[in-house]
């Protein structure tokens, strides 16, 4: 196709079409029909139809070609003004005349610096007029109350290990701290110290009915719950088991372990040894040193004897020895 009636198309189409007007350094040789091309201004009417599109290229190609010269001096001037239009990026724009009393036109810097300065300055009374504004606005949003979960304190859960030795007797039941590390339980020799206690203070003593081992923690499991909570069941669990097959009237608790966990107390062996506590309305309860350490300290039985003098006292005036 002919680049003449190939550029009216396009440009029919809405497409402008630009050509250079000289060779470019570094470009390839610019070909022949790029001078013999004419782009005047009525080569293509404003047709809405196709009939309308042959009618200008017809009159496109009878237009006159114009000469080489002619097409680069009038790209000379095209380049002139698009730069005068833009401002400044060819050298030849700065000798564009300007009329008496005109303004040069402003480069796209001082367009808007210019803008910028003419900006109406914002009042600090407004900002804070529009903060004021802001925190006048209704709210809208939604409480929600969101319950607080406490989580178990782990050093209020931790339990320190012990063991227990539960020995029923006839007319009493003994609690026995053991050492909780000990494979040990119930020796001959701590069988022979403790019948000899229950004698002295009234009771029969003897061979013991029933004996049961209570070691904490009972299994070697982390995942498993065996805090101090869980120990505090599982005692009170085995001793109310205990106080339903042996009717006796009088609990001893020997050793801090014994006293604590039966009592369910806090304080330490000092402070609740040598007292009478009520474990029910007819069982009678007292604490002391265990027989682990009698046997190695043997002063402390004296101290020992001193602790169960109100235990003697309750058996002598209730005769709940038989």
């Amino acid at each position: 196709m002919d680049e003449q009636l190939r550029h009216q198309y396009l440009e029919a189409m809405g497409i402008s079409s630009w050509l250079p007007r000289q060779q470019l350094s570094g470009a390839r040789a610019t070909p022949d029909w790029v001078f013999e091309f004419t782009y005047p201004d009525n080569a293509v009417t404003e047709a809405g139809t196709r009939g309308g599109v042959r009618s200008s290229v017809h009159s496109a190609s009878s237009a006159p070609l114009a000469t080489p010269a002619e097409v680069k001096k009038a790209a000379a001037q095209a380049r002139s003004d698009l730069a005068a239009s833009i401002g400044g990026l060819d050298p030849a724009a700065d000798k564009v005349k300007t009329k008496p009393g005109m303004k040069p036109a402003a480069t796209p810097s001082e367009a808007v610096a210019g803008s910028v300065d003419s900006a109406a300055p914002v009042s600090t009374d407004s900002r804070f007029k529009a903060a004021e504004m802001v925190e006048q606005r209704p709210d809208t949003s939604i409480e929600v109350n969101i319950p607080e979960v406490r989580m178990p304190n782990a050093d209020s859960q931790h339990q320190e290990p012990f063991k227990l030795a539960f020995i029923a007797y006839q007319d009493c039941l003994v609690v026995d701290s053991l050492p909780p590390r000990s494979r040990q339980g119930v020796s001959p020799q701590h069988q022979i110290l403790l019948d000899k206690i229950l004698r002295s203070i009234g009771l029969l003593g003897g061979a013991a009915a029933d004996q049961f081992m209570l070691p904490w923690p009972m299994f070697a499991s982390r995942s498993l719950d065996q805090g101090a909570e869980q120990a505090r069941l599982t005692v009170q669990h085995k001793l109310a088991k205990s106080l339903q097959h042996n009717k006796v009237s009088q609990v001893i608790l020997l050793g801090e372990a014994a006293a604590r966990m039966v009592l369910e107390r806090d304080e330490p062996l000092d402070q609740l040894r040598g007292m009478l506590f009520s474990l029910r309305s007819d069982v009678k309860t007292l604490a002391s040193a265990s027989l682990t350490e009698m046997i190695a300290v043997p002063g402390c039985k004296r101290d020992v004897w001193r602790d169960l003098q109100p235990l003697l006292e309750h058996i002598e005036a209730t005769g709940n020895h038989d």
